[in-house]
């Protein structure tokens, strides 16, 4: 086999991960790291063996395994909606697919067995069975209005939240919080959380209403195509509001998630006010470019993570397919 046609095949394999959908994942799970404890401003001193970096590569692991299964499941759709061109154009092979999805999720478990703790198991173990009620027959949630909705909102956002958290707790005690723990568990993690919870679920709103015409022609009752725009788009708002609301029970550096939140609240009514295809992909994109930012400012080496990755993304996406890929102003 050439080598071109190897190299080519590989880069198909590392690209199914959806790497430019794993910066809001990181973004998330970074800030639930940043906001545990008190930070400083651009520190560049970053531990790359402590219990968060092994959690990055866990959950990370975990979620391209979502990911991939979303992939397998929505090839018809995303043939219709002209995106995610790897299996819906048959580049790789559906077999071949399900190994990559099951290996990931294999890796990501033993990770947190034998590098973590037994909470970390549960934390991925936990999105691994959201992504499962997500994608997969007979539940597949995200073809439920509510169900979708819902989904995003606790595994995107309030369990990456946590999950970055709770690295900060491993072999630790919080200094002054009452980690409230049931069942082992620290509960008051969940309430630092709520606010990226609302915050991926405007995101989550927000893009049914761009992908609402492919979702219509293979069945798909996602809520943009349940409830329409208009009502869709409201909630997105509402949703927004209450991160902002939210914002302020995070511990530490509560800030870093409310001025985003409350730069975000007029785009969100914007889009509520035009119902414009264009604007909601804008729209569910700038919340991450900003978190992102606001991210970075704390843990430089996270905006060198991300440029690489966005980078890599439009160069692969440019050579391989022709398309312009990511972009803030176009699928």
């Amino acid at each position: 086999m050439p080598f071109k046609k190897v190299a080519t095949f590989v880069f198909d394999l590392f690209f199914l991960n959806r790497p430019t959908l794993l910066v809001p994942v990181w973004t998330i799970l970074f800030l639930g790291w940043v906001t545990a404890q008190e930070r400083e401003f651009f520190d560049f001193a970053f531990d790359f063996t402590s219990p968060f970096v092994k959690m990055f590569f866990a959950f990370t692991a975990v979620v391209c395994h979502i990911y991939i299964v979303n992939q397998i499941v929505d090839r018809k759709s995303d043939k219709i909606n002209n995106k995610l061109f790897l299996l819906s154009n048959n580049h790789i092979p559906v077999s071949v697919a399900w190994v990559q999805a099951i290996l990931l999720l294999v890796f990501s478990v033993v990770v947190a067995w034998i590098w973590l703790d037994l909470i970390s198991v549960f934390i991925i173990s936990t999105a691994a069975i959201l992504g499962f009620l997500y994608n997969c027959a007979p539940f597949k949630l995200k073809d439920r209005p509510w169900g979708g909705f819902i989904a995003n909102a606790l595994g995107h956002g309030m369990l990456t939240y946590y999950a970055g958290w709770y690295a900060t707790q491993i072999g630790a005690t919080a200094d002054g919080v009452n980690l409230s723990h049931a069942f082992g568990i620290p509960m008051i993690g969940f309430l630092f959380a709520l606010s990226a919870a609302f915050a991926n679920g405007a995101v989550y709103l927000t893009s049914t209403i761009s992908d609402v015409k492919g979702d219509e022609k293979v069945n798909k009752r996602t809520f943009a195509v349940a409830y329409g725009a208009k009502n869709t788009s409201l909630l997105a708002a509402i949703c927004v509001i209450i991160s902002f609301i939210t914002a302020f029970f995070i511990p530490y550096s509560y800030w870093i998630m409310a001025i985003p939140a409350a730069i975000c609240i007029p785009l969100f009514l914007r889009l509520y006010q035009t119902q414009n295809v264009q604007s909601a992909f804008t729209t569910f994109r700038y919340p991450v470019v900003i978190l992102s930012i606001a991210t970075a400012i704390f843990v430089p080496v996270y905006a060198v993570l991300v440029l690489a990755t966005v980078i890599l993304s439009r160069v692969y996406y440019k050579l391989r397919f022709n398309h312009e890929y990511p972009s803030l102003s176009k699928e």
